[in-house]
């Protein structure tokens, strides 16, 4: 009888134990679990600071990489029309592309995006002004990821920098081109994944190199090679730093009292790396179901580095602050669970606050919250927006929605204020890359295409 007792015990307790562990995998459940805390005197120390808006590349830069020349997305200096209520955007050309979730960087007059034909994926250059195909470099690819569900072309965005083009495709390959006459020649490649003897991520590698100087640093998420740098002319490994599972985010830089820092957010923390040597000077712990950290890293005034995640997760604010040799994260905030959680786009700042989606999937909307504090604008949310790509333009951001529709909204904290909403200009529900706006043309892409709207004066 005693035995019998015993089993029980131990059946129910693992049953409950089990139940548990199922149910804490739950957003929901995540985010009821959730505390919230925040340093006041860091808080006052933050109330206090500058937060400059970040400065738009002049036109001639355009955007060269991942959310523009300075990882901000802000978009390069340029007018453009914001009276899309009245006279919606001009579909000036659309051209046929693969499968992909990668933006588009547009510099020089020239498109650069990536895709995926058959068993290859692609790096293609169009003219900006027409579309037509300048040239494209097809290689042999692997699937992107392990879920097939969704498209299994690149999800990164290529950084181009002169006559060179940077671009790491879905399955992990790394390749540098170089462009000559209107076509492209490898320069030098690595196979992320096996070299650094990374893990699959589940939706692929997502992560758009970054150049910083002499370097071109990824995100593998490998064996003691979680972020890895590269010398930009050789391709040589020139360092390799931590050994946290990757996630799909993107690299940023800073330069911290005078040293130049990478953060980089893997798939359970954000580190902050010494771009010099690749020494992991400080770490902040943010452990995502799925390690699903995909948005970038919000820095502002070279000091305040904002994280966030969904599937319960919610957003935390560091100051990085320079001790020494080394740069080391201060907590400011950390709002678990309930305010603001990024799934797949990243937010822009402006004006002392934050504008982007709230929400995994479907389940919220556009928001603004205080950047210092995190706490949400009363009144400022628009849950028709559902998941969406932002960008900041001026006083405005323009959306590109999941389900395929294009926005104009005001980016005034005081009041939300919708321009226009132009439904279903992209195909199917799953529209996750980022607009781009350079010269006044908008340039968006689904899975099959990617259009250009004329929105100039």
């Amino acid at each position: 009888m005693k035995a019998r007792a015993v089993v029980l015990v131990v059946g129910i307790s693992m049953i409950l134990g089990l139940g548990g562990f199922i149910a804490y995998q739950s957003p929901w459940v995540r985010s009821l679990l959730a505390r919230s805390t925040v340093d006041p005197v860091e808080l006052e120390r933050g109330m206090n600071a500058p937060q400059r808006n970040h400065q738009p590349a002049d036109a001639a830069t355009g955007s060269p990489q991942w959310r523009g020349a300075s990882r901000s997305g802000v978009a390069p200096v340029g007018s453009f029309r914001t009276d899309w209520d009245k006279k919606k955007p001009v579909e000036l050309w659309r051209q046929q592309i693969g499968g992909g979730y990668g933006s588009c960087a547009v510099v020089g007059g020239k498109l650069y995006v990536q895709d995926r034909q058959g068993a290859t994926e692609r790096v293609v250059c169009l003219d900006a002004e027409t579309g037509k195909p300048v040239w494209d470099y097809a290689y042999e690819a692997g699937q992107a990821g392990n879920d097939s569900t969704y498209a299994i072309g690149p999800r990164a965005t290529p950084t181009v920098i002169g006559n060179t083009v940077y671009a790491v495709g879905g399955s992990g390959k790394l390749l540098v081109l170089d462009v000559e006459n209107n076509a492209a020649k490898l320069k030098w490649e690595h196979d992320l994944l096996p070299e650094f003897q990374a893990p699959t991520p589940q939706w692929g590698v997502a992560c758009s190199p970054l150049v910083l100087g002499d370097l071109v640093i990824v995100m593998p998420g490998g064996k003691d090679a979680a972020v890895v740098a590269f010398d930009r002319t050789s391709g040589a490994v020139k360092w390799k730093a931590g050994s946290n599972p990757p996630g799909y985010s993107s690299p940023i830089a800073a330069t911290i009292g005078g040293q130049a820092t990478v953060f980089a957010f893997l798939g359970d923390a954000l580190l902050a790396v010494r771009a010099a040597d690749g020494a992991v000077t400080d770490s902040f712990k943010w452990a995502t179901q799925y390690t699903g950290n995909i948005a970038t890293p919000v820095v502002v005034d070279d000091e305040y580095v904002f994280v966030s995640s969904a599937y319960g997760m919610g957003c935390a604010l560091l100051r990085a602050e320079k001790q020494g040799a080394d740069v080391k994260l201060v907590k400011v905030y950390e709002n678990r669970g309930r305010a603001f959680q990024s799934h797949h786009a990243t937010g822009v700042f402006k004006d002392k606050h934050l504008f982007g989606v709230d929400g995994t999937r479907g389940a919220r909307g556009l928001t603004c919250i205080e950047f210092m504090t995190g706490k949400t604008v009363p009144d400022w949310e628009w849950t028709e927006s559902g998941q969406a790509s932002v960008i900041l333009a001026g006083n405005h951001l323009i959306l590109q929605t999941e389900r395929g529709d294009l926005c104009l909204v005001e980016a005034n904290p005081k009041e939300f204020n919708l321009v226009a909403k132009i439904p279903k200009v992209l195909s199917g529900n799953n529209n996750w890359a980022t607009p781009t706006l350079v010269n006044g043309l908008l340039y968006v892409r689904d899975e099959q295409k990617v259009l250009c709207f004329d929105v100039r004066p």
